[in-house]
Formats: C-alpha cells, sequence, structure tokens
C-alpha cells in the first residue's frame, strides 16, 4: 500500500506525469482537481497519477457536471436552503466539493467521499486531508484553508445530501417502492417519517420553481419576480 504526502502549496513544483487533452472527471477516477495555470488543470487521479489536463478548471468542471446531471439551479437552491454560498455538486453520497470560494485562484475542488479523514497542521494551521486511492493506497494533501471554513463547506455538503437522500427516501415510499420492516424503525413510526419527507419535499421544489422563476424573471425585466406572481405560483402548486 502506498502512502504519499502532497503539498499543493508546492503544485508548480509537482511531478507530472502526463497532459491529456481530454480526461472526464468522474465521481470514482478523481481525488482531487485545482487551475495549474490559465489553460490548464491538475488533476490528482485515483489511481495516484498527477495530470494535467488542457482545459480550463471551469470548463472541467461544466464538463463533469453536465455528464452526472449536476445542475447550476439545483445547487443553488440545496446551498441556499441550508445556509452556504459556497457550493459545490452534490448526487447524494457522491460530494465534489471546493475549499474555498470559486473566485480564489487557490481553489482546489475535492471528492469527500474517498476523504478518511482530515484535520489541521499544528505547524503552520493548513488541512491535510487522507485521501483514498483505488487500492487502499493514502495520500495526504496539504491545502492552504482555515479549519472552520474547511468543516463549513463540508458540513454544509452533507446536509445537502442528506436533504438529497432523503428525497429519494420519500420518492420510493410515494411510488409504492419502499419494503416494509418489522422494527425498522425503532423510534419514529413510517407516518411521522414520511410527514416529515413529504414537507421536505414540497419545500425544497417551491424553492426550486420560485429560484428558477426568479433568474429568468430578473434576467428578463431586470427585476425580482413580483409578489403576486410568487403568490400564485404557490397556490398552482398546492392545488389538488
Amino acid at each position: 500500500m502506498v502512502r504519499k504526502t502532497i503539498d499543493m502549496s508546492m503544485l508548480d513544483k509537482l511531478k507530472i506525469d502526463g497532459e491529456v487533452a481530454n480526461y472526464l472527471v468522474q465521481w470514482d477516477n478523481t481525488l482531487l482537481l485545482t487551475a495549474y495555470d490559465q489553460n490548464r488543470t491538475f488533476v490528482l487521479t485515483i489511481d495516484g497519477e498527477q495530470l494535467l489536463i488542457r482545459e480550463r478548471l471551469k470548463d472541467v468542471l461544466s464538463r463533469f457536471a453536465q455528464a452526472n446531471l449536476i445542475y447550476e439551479y439545483e445547487m443553488e437552491v440545496h446551498f441556499a436552503k441550508v445556509g452556504c454560498q459556497t457550493r459545490g455538486y452534490v448526487a447524494g453520497h457522491h460530494r465534489l466539493v471546493p475549499t474555498c470560494g470559486s473566485s480564489n485562484e487557490q481553489v482546489i475542488y475535492y471528492m469527500v467521499h474517498l476523504m478518511e479523514d482530515a484535520n489541521e497542521l499544528e505547524s503552520d494551521k493548513r488541512i491535510e486531508m487522507i485521501m483514498t486511492g483505488r487500492k487502499g493506497d493514502k495520500y495526504h494533501v496539504q491545502i492552504a484553508a482555515s479549519e472552520r471554513t474547511f468543516r463549513r463547506i463540508v458540513s454544509a455538503a452533507d446536509k445537502v445530501a442528506n436533504d438529497q437522500l432523503s428525497l429519494f427516501e420519500y420518492w420510493m415510499y410515494r411510488l409504492g417502492k419502499v419494503k416494509r420492516e418489522i422494527f425498522e424503525r425503532t423510534y419514529f413510526g413510517d407516518y411521522c417519517v414520511y410527514t416529515k419527507l413529504r414537507k421536505l419535499a414540497l419545500d425544497l421544489f417551491i424553492r426550486t420553481v420560485l429560484h428558477i422563476l426568479n433568474k429568468a424573471h430578473k434576467k428578463v425585466y431586470g427585476e425580482e419576480t413580483p409578489a403576486e406572481l410568487v403568490k400564485e405560483v404557490k397556490r398552482v402548486i398546492n392545488k389538488f
């Protein structure tokens, strides 16, 4: 088993194993990625390869989102709900999150579901993440981020994932795909759980519709959606 330390503050000094024109970042083939320069992206693969992609970080992330159907408006709604302006890409257990805001040139995106642990370095207050490779190899990645910011973003992504998985459970129940097991729930009955999940599903649906409507309305008319229109949209949604 390999154990390797990678200091991301020395990005320009790291050994590069290859440069490629086309590499599609996926949930299970990448540990982290960041901008190497204006036109290239550095990627640490799950096999431990350190590659350069001849594409801007923004474009690499866009192709990743398209391939995995991670819509911008969906992430905007989910992260706003949990009170976090720094957005990542979340699909249930899969989470690709940034170390800071996307406008920061030193931002690093990493796969939280492939992270085993993370702690603050006593020497310089940076964060060291332990990322798990394909064969159980351990990569100790050191990044310039405050522990408070790091924990805040990861926590927000976890909350988004929890909401998504809760919605999945609710839709399985609603469509009759949930098997009822004896002693399946020891502290809440199905009625209480699914009533709560139904409220969550409706809340997120209304938030999503109004968010899309408001973005389109501001683009076309240059102003927020009128209160009367918001009220009517809610009325239509809640009508049986």
